[in-house]
């Protein structure tokens, strides 16, 4: 962890997304570790045909609170061996899924369906895109911005990015990096 962050409930959720999770990583010298996306991904089906589509989905389940579809339809880059019911019907996932919702539904922006979720400029390249929060627009407004609503102190080195991953030829999401 570096820098400072105070006073903001939608960084406190991010991380206690992470954390509600046990998926929060940082390595001792400050740089973010891969972390496992726990509600992860686009509405329940068979995939999207482009990683911007599946962050958008996954973004848009989470703010519709549609959370456990957001989780079931991560399943086919989960790790195997695991159950996907038993795993997205456990509480501590539907929390951290929450917590992401308070850190981008804020007073004053348009949620879906009133308004879209959109992607820009994440080109398919291989078969995993990062996608950074500041290529996630909400109501005209970067998901990294309404991540920072109410912070105080140094936010220079705050970011997420969402790695949509592909699959039999659709996209899921599978990770999520937290540098902060």
């Amino acid at each position: 962890m570096t820098g400072r962050l105070t006073g903001s409930n939608a960084v406190r959720s991010l991380l206690g997304a992470a954390v509600l999770v046990g998926m929060a990583a940082c390595s001792t010298d400050g740089t973010a570790l891969p972390v496992r996306a726990a509600a992860a991904q686009p509405h329940a089906g068979p995939g999207a045909d482009t990683p911007g589509a599946a962050v958008e989905a996954w973004v848009t389940n989470i703010l519709t609170e549609r959370y456990k579809e957001a989780c079931l339809a991560s399943a086919p880059v989960s790790a195997p061996g695991k159950d996907p019911e038993t795993e997205c019907a456990d509480p501590s996932r539907i929390s951290a899924a929450k917590s992401l919702r308070e850190a981008w539904a804020k007073p004053g922006v348009k949620l879906p369906p009133e308004s879209k979720v959109e992607v820009t400029g994440v080109p398919a390249d291989g078969d995993k895109v990062a996608v950074p929060d500041t290529a996630i627009k909400l109501d005209g407004r970067t998901l990294h911005s309404l991540e920072l609503i109410g912070a105080t102190g140094n936010t220079d080195g705050f970011s997420l990015k969402i790695t949509a991953q592909k699959h039999d030829g659709k996209w899921y999401i599978g990770d999520m990096d937290i540098n902060f």
